[in-house]
């Protein structure tokens, strides 16, 4: 029976990825899915603040996230030339504004001149500008809603400053996750106590080992297969577990399911 359980499974996803995939994305309702019927317990972050409605990163996507009552808002940062920490995914600020260049190219007086031009509903929001990680924060205490802060840019050196700004906002449940392990590793020297998530696209048992060395918990891509292998050992472990970006139900219910409890999304509402 677990044999048949282990190949169901990765079939099943599979299915429903190649089905979600051909579907236009639109919101939907949390409440529709089979975990939300049957309480199973998982925590949803809007993926860059409620980036299927307003675009990525910006102060109105982020209220809208507040609005529609998330857990937590994920949004990304990385530092200007003088060392002000704004949000932008990219390492650029081509995609999203009216400029060209790297984030690092510009001081923060003049990467706030620029204008949020791309991202979904860009037309219903034509002043956004770009803002910083202390406006991000503000905004979630707005809605007491957990900052997921993703750490883009910097050198761990860079740390400091993250953990500082987190700690004057007065904010006491922030969470900061991660791709890069030396960032992490520095995190977690210059604060015990503070949330953070490894950031994986392709988990294993190193994955494993380091979330529970550095007392991290483990986010990782679920549209990689391999990463449904690396679950039983973290659960065994005690880790706590995350998975991005989900978008469709039956896929949440799928990890839900499997005991991954927080989800971040772009569509599935609370």
């Amino acid at each position: 029976m677990k044999k048949l359980i282990r190949i169901i499974i990765p079939v099943c996803i599979i299915v429903v990825m190649i089905f979600a995939y051909t579907n236009t994305v639109d919101t939907v309702k949390s409440q529709l899915s089979f975990s939300s019927l049957t309480n199973k317990e998982f925590y949803l972050t809007a993926h860059r603040g409620l980036s299927s409605v307003a675009p990525e990163n910006t102060a109105v996507a982020l209220e809208q996230a507040g609005k529609a009552g998330y857990y937590a808002a994920e949004f990304d940062i990385s530092p200007t030339s003088d060392g002000v920490w704004i949000l932008m995914h990219d390492d650029t600020v081509d995609r999203m504004t009216d400029g060209e260049g790297e984030i690092s190219s510009f001081t923060y007086e003049e990467i706030s001149e620029l204008k949020i031009d791309g991202g979904n509903g860009v037309k219903d929001y034509p002043d956004e500008k770009i803002i910083t990680l202390e406006d991000a924060i503000a905004i979630c205490r707005k809605y007491s809603m957990r900052p997921m802060i993703e750490v883009k840019g910097g050198s761990p050196e860079d740390m400091r400053s993250v953990i500082n700004a987190v700690r004057m906002s007065g904010v006491e449940d922030a969470l900061i996750i991660d791709f890069d392990a030396d960032r992490l590793k520095e995190l977690r020297r210059l604060d015990s106590e503070i949330e953070l998530w490894y950031l994986v696209s392709k988990g294993n048992e190193d994955t494993v080992e380091f979330a529970k060395e550095n007392n991290t918990a483990i986010a990782f891509n679920h549209k990689k297969l391999v990463n449904y292998k690396m679950i039983k050992s973290a659960k065994q472990e005690g880790l706590t577990l995350a998975a991005w970006t989900v978008d469709y139900l039956p896929l949440m219910d799928i990890l839900t399911a499997l005991g991954v409890n927080y989800i971040t999304t772009n569509r599935i509402l609370p």
